[in-house]
């Protein structure tokens, strides 16, 4: 079954639903920053004109998000910084569908590959990464001041 997913660009009348989206995911920010959830000013820098921040949405409802850079400078790669779902939505295929519909993007626009930075204690990322054909490659320090195992997929 194909899911009607679209990315839909984040708005700031969007604030309030990025905050409950990323403040459901506890377990992500304590790995992140040590704080289970993060405030609208952390949200806003985190919502950088430097990348694209889309909102996930499933037949009309938003339920995740996502950002990337079309190339990064330091390295020429597309880079996807964030995926992710509604906690009380996981575990039903939305985040592999959304994943699917940004590969199909990035192979439309002609990319080889793609890269990604996971917390190296964030196991089931890896996990979810690896079963979508990610490999690792590096273990760096990512800008926001933490390290981060970084993973490319061939596209």
């Amino acid at each position: 079954m194909r899911l009607n997913i679209r990315f839909v660009p984040v708005e700031p009348a969007d604030l309030d639903t990025v905050q409950d989206i990323v403040n459901s995911n506890t377990a992500y920010n304590l790995m992140e920053n040590g704080r289970p959830e993060r405030s609208r000013e952390e949200l806003l820098e985190q919502l950088s004109p430097d990348q694209h921040s889309l909102l996930i949405r499933l037949d009309g409802r938003a339920i995740g998000l996502l950002q990337y850079l079309d190339e990064n400078p330091k390295d020429g790669y597309p880079w996807l910084g964030l995926l992710m779902i509604h906690d009380r939505l996981k575990g039903k295929g939305y985040g592999k569908a959304a994943y699917a519909a940004y590969e199909q993007r990035l192979k439309q626009e002609g990319k080889q590959s793609v890269r990604i930075g996971v917390i190296p204690e964030n196991e089931l990322a890896k996990r979810f990464w690896s079963s979508l054909g990610f490999q690792y490659y590096a273990t760096k320090l990512a800008n926001i001041g933490i390290e981060v195992d970084c993973y490319e997929k061939a596209l």
